[in-house]
């Protein structure tokens, strides 16, 4: 992921496992020719206890997939990085989060 990719987000402090995931991410993106971009990191307006908050999530710009390709991208996304993430398609972005899941 390139730096110049952040569009005013706060991420210093994101966890490595978000780090690691937008790594995957920005692959995936670029198979449907979208460049991944990070529009909320630990800033914005969240939830009460958010784990944007302390690193945990970040928020992805979703507009500029064609028509049914950022269901596909996250359907991928999902498979590529497994349970211990969430990715979630939202009505004007994709809310990617490292949340472990005990077992």
């Amino acid at each position: 992921m390139k730096l110049d990719h952040v569009q005013g987000a706060r991420i210093r402090g994101i966890r490595s496992e978000i780090v690691w995931a937008l790594g995957v991410t920005d692959e995936i993106f670029a198979r449907y020719g979208v460049e991944a971009v990070i529009t909320s990191g630990i800033d914005g307006k969240h939830s009460r206890g958010s784990i944007h908050y302390s690193g945990g999530a970040v928020d992805l710009r979703s507009r500029d997939f064609a028509d049914g390709d950022a269901e596909k991208a996250v359907a991928e996304l999902k498979d590529a990085l497994g349970p211990d993430f969430d990715v979630i398609l939202e009505h004007n972005h994709i809310h990617l989060e490292y949340q472990p899941h005990e077992e």
